[in-house]
C-alpha cells in the first residue's frame, strides 16, 4: 500500500507538480516525480543536443532547428548555417523589388549568374534560406493559447504522467485569488475536473498560496490581492520566490528523505516553481500529520 499526494502550482507554460509517496513500510514521504509541464503546446520543448567542452549535453531550450537537429542560441552560432535575419525570411523576400533582391544576394554571398530575371533570383534566395539558414522555433505567447487547447493538453500530458491505475490520495491545487487571475482560475478548475473524473482520486483541495511559506521559520510573507503599488507588489513577489527557493534548498540538504533530489533541483531552470509545488505539498503533509 502506498499513500500518494500530488501538489500542483498552477501555470500555463510552467505548471509545476510534485508527487509525494509514502509506502506502508516507511515513516517518511519521498518524491516520486517532480517536474514542470508546458500546457501551451502539445509536444515537449525541444532541447539543444550539442555537447559542451566537459562532455555534458547542453540540454538548453532550442531556439533554432534544421534537418531535425536542434540548437540553442550559443551553439547555433558555432554551426556552418546562418541564423535567419529579418532579411532572410521568405515572407520578406517575396515582397522586395528587384534591386533589393540583388543587394541581399550580394550581401549574403548567394551565387547567381548575370543577367538574371527577378523570379530566378527569388528562387535562388529562397533556396539559400531553405538549405543554409536555421529555422527559428516560434515561442507561443501563453495569453494567446485558447482554453480548449489547454484542456486537451492537461488531459494528454496528465494521462502520461499520472497513470489511472495509480491511486491518488490527495490532489493539492494552488488556489488562484488575484482579481486579474480569471484565466488561471479557470485552469485551476480544469485541473480539478481532470482528477474528479479520475476514479482513483480520493480528495481534491484548493490550497492558499501563503501556506507554502509557512515552511519558513518565523515570519510568513502575506500574499493577498491588494491594490498596492505595482513596484512594491513586484518586489514582494520576487521576495517570496527567493524565500521559497532558499527554504527548499535547506530542506533538500537536511532532510534525508529528500536529499536525493538536491542535484536535480540545483540544475533545474525553474527552481521557483518547483519550490512552490514542493513546499505546498510539504506543508499539507505536516499540517495533516500524514
Amino acid at each position: 500500500m502506498c499513500t500518494r499526494i500530488i501538489s500542483i502550482d498552477v501555470g500555463i507554460k510552467n505548471l509545476a507538480f510534485c508527487l509525494f509517496e509514502k509506502h506502508a513500510n516507511s515513516t517518511y514521504f519521498s518524491i516520486a516525480k517532480w517536474d514542470i509541464i508546458n500546457l501551451s503546446q502539445e509536444d515537449e520543448i525541444q532541447k539543444c543536443q550539442c555537447t559542451e567542452k566537459n562532455g555534458v549535453i547542453c540540454n538548453k531550450p532550442a531556439k533554432y532547428t534544421l534537418n531535425d537537429n536542434f540548437f540553442c542560441l550559443k551553439h547555433s552560432k558555432k554551426q556552418e548555417y546562418q541564423i535567419p535575419t529579418s532579411e532572410l525570411k521568405t515572407t520578406f523576400i517575396n515582397k522586395q523589388k528587384f534591386q533589393k533582391l540583388i543587394d541581399i544576394a550580394d550581401k549574403y554571398n548567394i551565387q547567381y549568374e548575370k543577367p538574371i530575371k527577378k523570379n530566378d533570383l527569388l528562387f535562388k534566395i529562397n533556396e539559400h534560406i531553405s538549405n543554409k539558414c536555421f529555422k527559428e522555433i516560434k515561442v507561443t505567447n501563453a495569453s494567446q493559447i485558447d482554453l480548449i487547447t489547454i484542456g486537451k493538453n492537461i488531459k494528454n500530458k496528465f494521462n502520461k504522467i499520472f497513470p489511472v491505475e495509480d491511486k491518488i490520495d490527495y490532489v493539492l491545487i494552488e488556489n488562484q485569488i488575484s482579481p486579474i487571475a480569471n484565466r488561471m482560475k479557470t485552469i485551476q478548475g480544469m485541473i480539478a475536473q481532470y482528477f474528479i473524473m479520475n476514479n482513483n482520486t480520493e480528495h481534491i483541495e484548493f490550497v492558499s498560496s501563503i501556506n507554502k511559506l509557512k515552511q519558513s521559520s518565523g515570519k510568513t510573507i502575506e500574499e493577498q490581492p491588494s491594490q498596492q503599488p505595482q513596484d512594491k507588489a513586484s518586489n514582494d513577489y520576487k521576495s517570496r520566490k527567493k524565500q521559497g527557493i532558499l527554504k527548499c534548498l535547506e530542506i533538500l540538504t537536511t532532510e534525508h528523505s529528500f536529499t536525493n533530489q538536491l542535484s536535480y533541483f540545483n540544475i533545474h531552470k525553474k527552481k521557483d516553481d518547483l519550490s512552490d509545488s514542493f513546499l505546498q505539498g510539504l506543508w499539507f503533509i505536516k499540517n495533516k500529520h500524514l
